[in-house]
């Protein structure tokens, strides 16, 4: 991975090829955007733009220091990852002691956070000790597609780099040798414009899960009362919030192409044509009035989910309301 091989960000590129060659390397980045859309492989990027001797400034991608980067084994990279659900204190106590330590091989030694959003105030208190004032030779990169949940004095200590989502064509130049080609029209509308959710669905058991909670959905009917009850099961039996978003995401894919189909009656305007017969079905159960209230209630779902509802209560409470209307 180099800079010329990231699709899709020439915007954060831009800036961090400037930076690079006028030697105005910030010490502490902040990578905000969706998820899956580069971050992390810019990052990395960035680490071999600063250590290639090859081309410097840019990094080639296949010097023997750009592949001890890539592959996370490179003496002064260091990356850290959530310890669970958060990070954990010790987690940044040892990296604030690996940080007062010189550079073993290179001019600096660089640490990524992913997911840094996933501090807890102990761990960002911690951190911020260090940003306040970073030893000469660090760098810190960010990576955070919740920057609200970071400290706004973390926030202010670096420079942000925004990254957008992916638009179709570049979505499909990235995942088009990486998945089977009867699927990727549908992993392109998954995506949102996010490689990583594309690549997500791709997962043999994520695409599986997919299909079964499609036929959960086409089960939906008022004669049928233990038929919501039985989505509700499916979801809340993962007890992780984020894999039942991504569920509800999938929901408002349903509501959406139901629509379309009763608006339109043409299967160009569907995203997830592999149900297409079950979907021209559920549209004459519909009013189009009801598909609009049912987009809004799992959208309303999904941010109460976000904000720490009640998880089971609030499933719950969308399709047994859904389901009264079949």
């Amino acid at each position: 991975m180099a800079f010329k091989e990231i699709i899709g960000q020439d915007l954060a590129i831009k800036i961090l090829r400037k930076s690079l060659k006028e030697n105005k390397i910030s010490q502490t980045y902040l990578f905000v955007g969706p998820e899956g859309v580069g971050k992390k492989l810019t990052a990395i990027s960035l680490v071999q733009a600063l250590n290639c001797k090859v081309e410097p400034f840019e990094g080639c991608g296949e010097c023997e220091t750009c592949l001890s980067i890539k592959k996370l084994n490179h003496p002064d990279l260091f990356y850290l990852q959530p310890d669970g659900m958060w990070y954990k204190i010790q987690q940044i106590k040892d990296m604030r002691r690996e940080a007062y330590l010189k550079p073993y091989v290179s001019n600096y030694k660089v640490f990524i956070l992913d997911d840094a959003h996933q501090l807890r105030n102990e761990g960002a208190n911690a951190l911020l000790k260090i940003l306040e004032e970073p030893p000469e030779y660090t760098i810190f990169i960010l990576i955070a597609y919740r920057p609200e949940l970071l400290l706004p004095t973390i926030i202010s200590r670096s420079q942000i780099i925004n990254f957008s989502y992916l638009n179709e064509e570049e979505v499909r130049k990235i995942i088009e040798d990486k998945v089977p080609e009867d699927r990727i029209d549908i992993l392109i509308s998954l995506s949102q414009g996010s490689v990583g959710k594309a690549l997500y669905w791709n997962e043999e058991e994520n695409w599986n899960k997919r299909i079964e909670l499609f036929k959960y959905l086409t089960l939906l009917k008022k004669e049928k009362l233990y038929s919501p009850f039985e989505v509700v099961d499916f979801l809340v039996e993962e007890k992780d919030n984020e894999k039942i978003i991504n569920y509800l995401e999938l929901v408002l894919f349903w509501w959406r192409d139901i629509f379309f189909w009763k608006l339109l009656q043409k299967e160009d305007f569907i995203t997830q044509k592999d149900f297409s017969i079950e979907i021209a079905r559920k549209s004459q159960e519909y009013s189009l009035e009801d598909l609009k209230i049912f987009f809004g209630m799992t959208q309303d779902a999904i941010r109460n989910i976000r904000n720490n509802a009640n998880l089971t209560l609030t499933i719950e409470n969308l399709f047994l309301r859904v389901g009264m209307k079949g």
